[in-house]
C-alpha cells in the first residue's frame, strides 16, 4: 500500500510520536510511506525511517496560506498516489478532509489523540465534514464514546484503536538509570518522581507542584523531574520558588530520548486536566515503574487499576498516593512495576500496527 500519514506538526508529544512509531513500522513491513505535516520543525528527524518522505506543507496565520498548502498537498497526492491517507489531530484532519473535496482518496482516515480539543467550535467543525471521512478513531473509550454523543464523530464509522508503543525501546536499563541520575544530580538512593509532559494547560503542572510539596512534609530529600517544554515554563519555575522547592524540582527541558528517563526514576506521575491515551503511561509501565495518573481522558483505561488514579484538580489526594508510594518497601514497588510492564503489552506497536494494517486492507477491499 501507498500511505500517506498527515499530522499537524511534528514536535514532541504522544501524537507526533504514535504517528511517527506508526509511520516506521508500516514502512518495515514494506508499505511506501509518507508524512506531511502542516506547520512547525520536525523534531523527529533521526527517529524517521530514512524510506519515509517528510514533508512541511508550510502552513502559517496568513490566509493565502492554506490554499498555497492544499495545492502542494494536492500535487503530492498526485504523484504519490497514496491508497490511504491517515490525518491525526485536529487541524491536520481538517485539512485532509477539505483535501478530499479536489483529490482522489480511496480511503480517508481521521484520528484524534484527546476527547478535550479546546472548543465547540472545532468540534462542530468536526461534525460538519463528517462526511468527507471514511473512517473516525480516537485513542480511549471515553473520547471516542464522548466524540459520537457530541455528534462529532458518525457512530456507524467511528472506533477505538489504542496508541502502541515500542515494548524494548521502553525496558528498563540500569546503565541509562545511573547516566540520567549522575547528568541532574540525583544520587542513587534518593526517590525520584518522573513526569513527562508539555508544559502547557491540559497537563496542569501546578496540580502536580502542589501534590509534591505536601508529599515533601513526610520526605524531603525526593525529587521531581519535569521532562517536557512549553509556554507555562516561566511560570512553573516562579511557582517552584513560591513553593520552595528549587533544591527537589528539576525542568530537564524537551528531549528526544525519553526511554532514557523512565529508567533514571522510582514513580511516573501525571497530573493532568485533560488527555488523550496517556501514551506516557504506557512507556512508564512498560519501564517497570509504578504510575499514578488523573482520571482525565483514557489515563484509567491505560492504568487499569482505580487504585493509582485520582480526580483531576485534586492535590491532597494526589499527594496521599505519591506519600503511598514513597513509604512502600523496594520489593513492593518491584512487584507493582512488574504488573505494570506485563498490562502495558497491551500496547505493543506490533499488535496495534496489525491493527491499523488490517483496518486499511479490510477498507479497500
Amino acid at each position: 500500500m501507498n500511505i500517506v500519514y498527515v499530522i499537524t506538526g511534528l514536535s514532541l508529544g504522544g501524537a507526533e510520536t504514535i504517528t511517527v512509531c506508526l509511520a516506521n513500522e508500516m514502512r518495515r513491513r514494506g508499505h511506501h510511506v509518507a508524512i506531511l505535516y502542516l506547520t512547525g520543525e520536525n523534531w523527529f528527524k533521526d527517529r524517521i525511517d530514512r524510506d519515509i518522505i517528510v514533508q512541511s506543507l508550510g502552513l502559517s496565520k496568513n490566509p493565502f496560506s492554506l490554499l498555497k498548502a492544499q495545492l502542494k498537498a494536492k500535487q503530492f497526492l498526485k504523484v504519490f498516489s497514496p491508497q490511504v491517507v491517515h490525518g491525526n489531530m485536529v487541524h491536520a484532519n481538517i485539512f485532509v478532509r477539505l483535501l478530499r473535496l479536489h483529490c482522489h482518496i480511496p480511503l480517508l482516515i481521521s484520528t484524534e489523540h484527546n476527547k478535550n480539543i479546546e472548543g465547540r467550535l472545532r468540534m462542530k467543525i468536526y461534525q460538519y465534514t463528517d462526511f468527507l471521512s471514511d473512517i473516525n478513531t480516537n485513542v480511549s473509550r471515553e473520547a471516542t464514546t464522548y466524540f459520537i454523543q457530541e455528534k462529532a464523530f458518525g457512530r456507524n464509522k467511528s472506533r477505538t484503536v489504542y496508541n502502541g508503543i515500542d515494548l524494548v525501546r521502553f525496558g528498563r536499563n540500569e546503565d541509562k538509570r545511573l547516566k540520567i541520575r549522575i547528568q541532574y544530580s540525583v544520587s542513587n538512593n534518593e526517590f525520584l518522581f518522573l513526569n513527562v509532559a508539555r508544559l502547557t494547560p491540559a497537563k496542569d503542572h501546578v496540580n502536580l507542584l502542589l501534590a509534591f510539596k505536601e508529599t515533601c512534609s513526610i520526605c524531603p530529600d525526593i525529587k521531581l523531574l519535569i521532562v517536557g517544554d512549553g509556554e507555562l515554563k516561566k511560570e512553573l519555575e516562579e511557582k517552584v520558588k513560591e513553593l520552595k522547592l528549587i533544591n527537589n524540582v528539576i525542568f530537564a527541558g524537551a528531549h528526544i530520548h525519553i526511554e532514557d528517563y523512565y529508567s533514571a526514576a522510582d514513580c511516573f506521575v501525571l497530573s493532568s486536566a485533560w488527555e488523550g491515551f496517556g501514551l506516557v503511561l504506557a512507556e512508564a509501565m512498560a519501564a517497570n515503574l509504578p504510575v499514578l495518573t488523573t482520571d482525565a481522558g483514557g489515563c484509567a483505561e491505560v492504568v487499569d487499576d482505580y487504585e493509582y488514579v485520582v480526580p483531576t484538580h485534586d492535590p491532597f489526594l494526589l499527594a496521599d498516593k505519591m506519600k503511598k508510594i514513597v513509604i512502600m518497601s523496594p520489593e513492593e514497588r518491584e512487584q507493582l512495576g512488574n504488573t505494570n510492564k506485563d498490562k502495558a503489552k497491551r500496547f505493543d506497536i506490533n499488535s496495534i500496527v496489525k491493527e491499523w494494517e488490517d483496518l486499511y486492507l479490510g477498507y479497500l477491499q
